[in-house]
């Protein structure tokens, strides 16, 4: 069956409100709306994308027709019955990411109940999708036998997640992380809580959503992630490396476009280990398995770092999970069509929002809409 594509960004502040009718912020929601065509790059054959007007639809289809992409756009107008009699076909729902929020848009959009998850099912991917389930993961990791003789090469016994100030010691920088957030939001680094300033807000993480995630604040050389799929079945397939610049805090830089054995390459070069990096995506595999079979499938992005550790640069095994779509993949698709060089959000010189690769010192767009 082909699937139903939508580009929701907003999803990890969407777990986090946790509200069916959730309002993403104003810049947010405009980006959501401005990049709604961009699943184009990793649909199908025959895929649909639901995009957020008539006119915007009929716009995606002509731009990605020149482009020779056999994607079917659709919008709320067309309502799910009508793009099912046109096509003569059904649609999987398929969000970037799954809420109670991208299940209401589906079903606004006339999607039957029975193929949407249900709240029990929903709300065990977002306590999955929480930092709290990463800090569970990654000691588990850090136990496992086949580490042990890696474990000098190995940082990240420190992330943890507090659900009150009376468990937090610091005697180092320590990075803090609310349990959703996205692009760097919720994020910050301090040297000690003793400003009534850093209190107030890691109480209101605690008011909020019930806690947050603190590690220590690495010197950073690299980040990387490793991107997995999970069939319904729970089979977990490694399907690429992602190479990506973000700031101290989080907050995304550009992702390079590249084949697999130059990104692989990439990350080596940086620190990590060859034979490391191969026992993690055999760990992450099993371990991916164990975790979410019966309670997730679809991409999985486990995001990480070489840091430079007293002298030494080692490698933090599991930063955060992202249950979810996210760029490091749309990076592999990109590369599939030939592209390569960084990319990231980048103003169109003609007031339309553009999602560019960097080509030779030319932009590609590659996402789309008024």
């Amino acid at each position: 069956m082909n699937r139903l594509l939508l580009f929701n960004c907003s999803n990890d502040l969407a777990l986090a409100s946790n509200a069916k009718e959730y309002i993403a912020t104003k810049s947010i929601a405009a980006m959501e709306t401005d990049l709604a065509a961009l699943p184009a790059w990793w649909a199908n054959d025959g895929d649909a994308i639901l995009l957020r007007s008539a006119s915007q639809a009929e716009e995606a289809r002509m731009f990605f027709r020149q482009k020779g992409f056999n994607v079917v756009f659709t919008s709320p107008e067309e309502g799910y019955h009508a793009l099912c009699k046109r096509t003569k076909n059904t649609y999987t729902p398929t969000p970037w990411g799954w809420s109670r929020a991208a299940v209401s848009t589906f079903q606004q959009f006339g999607i039957p109940q029975e193929q949407l998850p249900h709240d029990n099912e929903t709300e065990a991917i977002r306590a999955l999708s929480s930092r709290s389930f990463a800090s569970e993961y990654i000691a588990e990791l850090l136990h496992a036998p086949q580490f042990a003789r890696q474990a000098q090469s190995l940082i990240g016994n420190e992330m943890r997640f507090i659900r009150s100030l009376q468990e937090l010691s610091m005697s180092h920088r320590t990075i803090f992380k609310s349990p959703w957030s996205s692009s760097g939001r919720g994020i910050f680094a301090a040297n000690s809580i003793d400003e009534p300033s850093i209190r107030e807000k890691l109480t209101g993480f605690i008011k909020r959503q019930g806690g947050f995630l603190a590690d220590k604040f690495y010197d950073k050389t690299a980040d990387f992630a490793l991107e997995f799929y999970i069939e319904k079945d729970g089979t977990t397939k490694f399907i690429g490396y992602s190479v990506f610049a973000a700031g101290i805090n989080g907050y995304y830089g550009h992702n390079v476009v590249a084949p697999q054995e130059q990104l692989r390459e990439t990350i080596i070069a940086n620190g990590c280990d060859a034979t490391l990096l191969d026992e993690l995506i055999d760990y992450h595999c099993h371990a991916l398995k164990k975790w979410l079979n019966g309670k997730y499938h679809g991409v999985v992005g486990i995001d990480m770092i070489t840091a430079n550790e007293q002298g030494a640069i080692k490698t933090h095994p599991c930063i955060e999970i992202n249950l979810r779509m996210n760029i490091g993949v749309l990076a592999l698709c990109v590369e599939k069509k030939g592209f390569t060089g960084n990319y990231n959000l980048t103003p169109h010189p003609k007031n339309k929002a553009g999602f560019y690769a960097m080509v030779n010192d030319s932009k590609l767009i590659i996402g789309y809409c008024k």
